[in-house]
């Protein structure tokens, strides 16, 4: 059994912390984030969320902002407050996990629960949650997807709800599904009104007319698929600081410094198994002052001399100008990669020279002249633009990365499967891979691209359709169509 929490109106409620005086006038916050000074030019906007003073004049969130004026001169327009609306969420996270740790966070403002090791005397603690003055809503259902659209109804709060009684609630729930917004238009032009109307189509003529989303948005509300949780853990903090005694200027007392904390940060990693993907260290200066250095390693690491050598190579490159009173290590974890040192590896023999390699460089020629070449969008003789790489000395981050195709490992000979796809004879559409060593439906396609050959030879001529796909496993294989009707899979994406 899973159960959703929903807190109500959490952008309104974040942003009236700031302005308690407000809490009796009626509120709002527009969809766009605009000056309240300019309001008289933006009369045109929505309202994404309104307070229940301001429900209680008629008014409701989706109303254009020049409508709600007209039935309510006296509302206020208040600047939405992401930090406040954080906030919120983590406090509801923290009275969620007073009931069970498994847990999933599916919107800024609702929660999923898996209720499945949870006692039915904790779970009826349900009820008694309470954030910021609003007891957060609440309703539970055999699968996580259709407790998060039940909690949306009023209907289904505080209850137990079968998809029976979730065919009863209006089609527009279908906008909390991802990407059920995109087809909501097409749906009510077909005349549906409700999810029901919805679950009583064909799934095979729906998932050929709209696509394998709807395929999937079928099963949900019929209670057939059950999803596992995305489970939100938090983070926890590796950073480490060290004060000295007296400044410290010189480069062997903070490699000694380094190699105290990164021992101690090995052995953590370790313990957790994870690895290192970004060394992130502050300098106090003595004089008051803040430096900021990170060093991205070509490949998750470790080990505490693997860690210590690109540490080594900042610290002979940077110039403080004052002694370092004090320093902090923090790291960005990732998980562990193992090498397989044969034909088909993608990593660097040893990556830590790599990162030496490009640090040394940095420290030759200066911070943002080492990088990856990339040719802008101009018509300019020798005209580029660096890009950093990972593992680049610390000046130069925060750039994105070029894009890297995913190597395709073709199998010889193809494998034949068995597909199910549409009923188009010339490009027929895969649905689902039903036999061979990769099965299940396909959630998403790209295609068809069409090859063939020796057209004026009838006996030598051939053809087929290449199909890439993505399982419902987020395996990615290219699927290969011959005709008449003969499927195969081509291989497979790493």
């Amino acid at each position: 059994m899973f159960a959703a929490l929903h807190l109500p109106d959490l952008t309104i409620s974040a942003a009236l912390r700031n302005s308690p005086a407000l809490r009796r006038k009626p509120c709002a916050i527009l969809e766009a984030d605009v000056d309240p000074d300019a309001i008289l030019e933006k009369v045109k906007l929505t309202l994404q969320a309104v307070n229940d003073a301001a429900r209680d004049t008629g008014i409701a969130a989706g109303w254009p902002l020049n409508r709600a004026l007209v039935r309510c001169p006296d509302l206020q327009v208040l600047t939405p407050d992401p930090q406040g609306e954080a906030k919120l969420l983590q406090e509801l996270i923290a009275q969620a996990e007073s009931i069970t740790p498994d847990l999933e966070i599916a919107g800024k403002d609702t929660l999923l629960l898996d209720l499945s090791r949870t006692s039915s005397k904790h779970a009826a603690r349900l009820g008694d949650l309470e954030v910021a003055d609003v007891w957060p809503l609440h309703a539970r259902a055999a699968t996580p997807d259709l407790a998060r659209l039940a909690v949306r109804h009023e209907n289904c709060h505080e209850r137990m709800v079968t998809p029976e009684e979730i065919g009863k609630l209006p089609l527009s729930l279908l906008h909390f599904l991802p990407g059920g917004a995109e087809f909501l238009p097409l749906l009510k032009d077909w005349g549906l009104a409700t999810l029901g109307a919805f679950m009583q189509l064909p799934r095979q003529e729906l998932t050929a007319r709209l696509g394998p989303q709807a395929g999937a948005w079928h099963d949900v509300l019929n209670g057939k698929t059950c999803r596992l949780l995305r489970l939100h853990r938090p983070p926890e903090s590796l950073a480490q600081t060290m004060d000295f005694e007296e400044p410290v200027a010189g480069t062997e007392p903070l490699v000694f410094a380094f190699k105290r904390l990164l021992h101690a940060l090995s052995a953590r990693l370790a313990a957790r198994h994870m690895a290192v993907k970004s060394l992130k260290i502050t300098f106090h200066l003595e004089r008051g002052g803040v430096m900021y250095r990170e060093i991205r390693l070509p490949e998750p690491r470790v080990e505490e001399g693997e860690l210590l050598r690109p540490v080594s190579v900042l610290l002979d490159s940077i110039q403080t100008g004052s002694g370092i009173a004090c320093l902090t290590l923090d790291v960005e974890t990732t998980l562990p990669t193992a090498a397989q040192r044969d034909w088909f590896i993608r990593q660097l023999p040893q990556p830590e020279r790599w990162t030496d390699t490009l640090a040394q460089l940095e420290a030759m020629l200066g911070p943002g002249k080492v990088g990856i070449p990339v040719p802008p969008a101009s018509h300019r003789p020798d005209d580029f633009k660096l890009r950093s790489a990972d593992g680049l000395a610390p000046s130069v981050t925060g750039t994105s990365l070029p894009s890297c195709p995913l190597p395709l490992r073709r199998l010889r000979p193809a494998a034949p499967v068995m597909v199910a796809a549409d009923a188009d004879p010339r490009q027929p559409r895969p649905l689902a891979v039903l036999t061979g060593p990769y099965r299940g439906q396909v959630m998403d396609a790209r295609g068809p691209f069409r090859h063939s050959g020796h057209w004026w030879d009838p006996d030598a001529a051939w053809q087929r359709i290449e199909w890439d796909v993505r399982l419902a496993g987020d395996q990615l294989l290219r699927l290969a169509f011959t005709p008449p009707d003969r499927w195969l899979i081509d291989g497979f994406y790493q």
